[in-house]
């Protein structure tokens, strides 16, 4: 464990002994500012780990510059579960469904914010000043379970990339730069109704477009 990830741990530990047991009103208003204080902490080692990762992937990028077999690789190897890619001059970073997700929600897990601080740390490193538009895709399969919240998958696929876009903005990506869009069913990348299928079709795609 590196430097960083093992102060992130202890600050979460501590967090938590500190926060343990309850009191009079004056005892809870003042553990609601050591929980704020604590999060910031952790917001900030979080983002120092992030930025530490993207150098490293940045570098790997760079070291195989003309080479997108190994740059894919480094991408792989560094963000398990994001793609990377090309495409008309765009950088597209996909994300699996499954990272950032559960089924019929667009609340971010926390391996989801894990993952887009990096994304977030790479895109300072190597995209800086770019626009970056958001797109949320699902699978073929109508909403079922959560209908009182989606109207169909348009909706949810658009949920989605706005999640992603308000959590970019809260990681400094500036507003002007940023759009989204949902696409639902539409535009998948693999075919066949199995469930490997499905997974593929259902994702989150980030994409750096030049100004």
């Amino acid at each position: 464990m590196n430097t960083y990830r093992l102060l992130v741990a202890c600050v979460v530990a501590v967090a938590s002994l500190n926060l343990i047991g309850c009191g009079d009103a004056r005892t809870v208003n003042y553990r609601d500012v050591e929980i704020e204080e604590y999060q910031r902490q952790i917001k900030d080692l979080e983002e120092k780990l992030a930025a530490k990762d993207a150098a490293t992937i940045h570098d790997t990028l760079t070291r195989t510059e003309g080479n997108s077999g190994k740059q894919v690789a480094a991408i792989q190897e560094h963000l398990p579960g994001v793609g990377w890619g090309e495409r008309n001059k765009e950088i597209v970073f996909t994300i699996e469904n499954s990272i950032l997700f559960k089924a019929g929600s667009s609340d971010l897990s926390l391996t989801a914010k894990s993952t887009l601080n990096k994304v977030v740390a790479l895109i300072n490193e190597k995209y800086k000043n770019n626009y970056i538009r958001v797109e949320g895709f699902t699978d073929d399969q109508p909403i079922r379970r959560t209908k009182d919240k989606w109207d169909d998958n348009w909706d949810l696929s658009g949920g989605r990339a706005q999640s992603v876009l308000h959590y970019l903005l809260e990681r400094h990506i500036p507003a002007a730069d940023l759009g989204f869009a949902g696409y639902g069913q539409e535009r998948a990348v693999a075919s066949g109704s199995g469930e490997a299928a499905r997974a593929k079709n259902r994702r989150v795609e980030i994409i750096v477009i030049p100004k």
